[in-house]
Parts: structure tokens; sequence; C-alpha cells
């Protein structure tokens, strides 16, 4: 279950790279969500009837623990900062109904926004900040047993489970080939995927002599940002994938005609649908890193993110600064 995704072959930025097809996975729950709330999935949590998240409304993670939530039979309580109008709105059009945001709300999600003027929050500044606080609060209300944190992007380290399987499909994947050298790309956001792929192969080809690194670049807060996430779920800086950028610093969720229209080349040329928060980010570092020469004597493998719900908001955005750019 979940497991086995198939490696197909992508011409890209004038060379033959790999697309690790994560999207594949399952209909309702893939990419790198699915690997790293697998934990959940595969096992018993007895007496949990309660989940709690948090993070964007338009977050892959909001769909995926709605799914995980409703396979469990359990509650999901789901934390943000603010829902944005445009999301509300599109919820409810014929395009928008199928978001992470409107299809969670049919899973049977409690999606919140965070009341920021509320004396319980007073010393916040982040949703993070926020979510030690209404911990405490589900604490004190609830039996401990009873209800499941899930960190934002599921950065935890439960997420090693299923990471450490990607990272075993992708070494046997790397044998069967016979490919010794390797360079694994991903965009990240929490960093949790890219950390304990790079864990994992620290640890499994050590005395081996295979080549295999982890290459990621951040979409969320730069690379400093991207940086204390590391050290968050391990002081071991072996294990710390190798942060690469191509000279500019994003917004989550804000709009770059230079990186829809890449996007729409590799569709149109590949026929390979990628999301459009993480993975334009994604292939425009790629190339960016492939066209200044490095990996050039690797072999190079991308691995998809998945999330492709997101699309149904994000891409009438994009379409419609598409067109007023041409007016």
């Amino acid at each position: 279950m979940l497991t086995n995704s198939p490696t197909e072959m992508m011409y890209f930025a004038g060379r033959q790279i790999h697309i690790k097809r994560d999207d594949l996975l399952h209909a309702d729950f893939s990419g790198n969500k699915a690997r790293k709330f697998y934990h959940f999935l595969i096992n018993d949590f007895p007496g949990v009837s309660h989940i709690v998240g948090s993070g964007s409304a338009q977050a892959n993670s909001l769909y995926s623990l709605s799914v995980l939530a409703k396979i469990k039979g359990w509650q999901l309580d789901y934390y943000v900062s603010h829902i944005a109008g445009y999301v509300k709105q599109q919820a409810n059009s014929p395009s928008g109904n199928k978001s992470n945001y409107s299809q969670a709300i049919k899973n049977g999600a409690n999606v919140i926004e965070i009341d920021w003027a509320s004396n319980l929050f007073n010393a916040c500044q982040h949703l993070d900040d926020a979510m030690n606080v209404l911990k405490q609060d589900y604490l004190r209300k609830d039996n401990v047993h009873e209800t499941l944190f899930i960190p934002e992007g599921g950065r935890c380290e439960y997420a090693r489970t299923g990471i450490y399987i990607l990272g075993k499909e992708i070494l046997n994947w790397a044998v069967a080939k016979s490919i010794n050298k390797l360079s694994i790309f991903l965009p990240s956001g929490t960093g949790t995927t890219a950390l304990y792929l790079q864990e994992y192969f620290v640890t499994q080809t050590q005395k081996t002599s295979f080549d295999i690194e982890v290459l990621t670049c951040s979409t969320v807060g730069g690379d400093s940002y991207l940086i204390k996430q590391f050290y968050e779920l391990s002081s071991n800086t072996s294990y710390h994938p190798q942060i690469v950028n191509d000279g500019n610093k994003y917004h989550f969720g804000k709009l770059y005609l230079s990186l829809f229209q890449l996007w729409q080349q590799v569709l149109n040329s590949t026929g390979i649908e990628f999301d459009l928060l993480y993975d334009p980010i994604g292939l425009n570092v790629l190339k960016h890193t492939i066209e200044s020469g490095m990996s050039n004597d690797r072999e190079i493998l991308y691995i998809h993110q998945g999330g492709l719900l997101g699309n149904a908001t994000m891409l009438p955005r994009y379409l419609r600064k598409q067109a007023l750019t041409h007016l």
C-alpha cells in the first residue's frame, strides 16, 4: 500500500533526468504527504479520537490529513493563520470545489482560523506559537491519549517511517539501474522529507560504493529558515541535505509568472502535471543547478511532490494574472 511509485524519464534543461512519480501513489493519498503520514496510516492508535494539525488552508497536508482522519474514523481539527477570501470564494465554484480546502471540508475536517485578537494568543507571533498554546488547552480538556498532534507539514520523527521506505525504493532502483552516482532533488517546505532521505542514504550507503546525495531548495522562508528546520529534526549535520537556490527568495503561495511559464512548458513537453505551490520553484532551481554545471557527472532524480488538488485554486489565479499582463 502506498509504495513503489514508478520512475520515468524526462528531458529537462538540456538533459535527461529521472522523475520519481510519487503523485501516482494513490488517488487520495499521494506525494510527500503520503510518505510523511504513512506511519499514522499503518499503525494502530488505541483510544485516539482526534488529530490536530496546522498549516495553510491551501496546503496539501490539509487534504491528506483529512483523508487519514476519514480512514481512521478520527476528527481532524486543522488550524490556519487565516483563510484567504479567494479560497473561500473558489470553494463554491466548479474548479475550486476540488481544492485541498473544499475537499478537506467534505471529508469532515474542522478548519479553524486562529483568532489573533483573543487573549489566549497575546504572546504569539507565529502559527507554531499558537499551536503550542492550543496544545496545552487541548490537554487540559481531553485525555492526553485521545488526541494526536501532528506538527505543520508532518515535521516530526514519525515521518521517518514512510520516508525511509521511499529511500529504500530509490536505492533498489539505483542498484537495478547500476547508478552509482545519484543526485536526488526535491523542493522543501519544512525540509522533513529531504532530511530523512539524506539520513537514510548516509546510514545505508556509507559502507558501499554508492554515492547518493540529496539536494533541496526552500519554498518557504528562505535558506536560513530551512536550516533551522533541519536542526529541529537532527543536530547531525551529515544528515542535512545540501541546499541550493537560484538567487531568489520565494514567498509561499505568491504567484510568479516566470515559474508558471516553466510549469506550462514542462506540462506541454512531457504531459506530466506538477503541483503549483512547490514544484515550479523546485523545477526552476533544478534548472539553474543543471545549467550551472552542478551534478554534470551524476544522474539526477527529481521527486514529484504530488498535491495536485492544490492546482484547483492556484491555476485560476495564475491564468487570471497571466491574462492581465497581456491587456
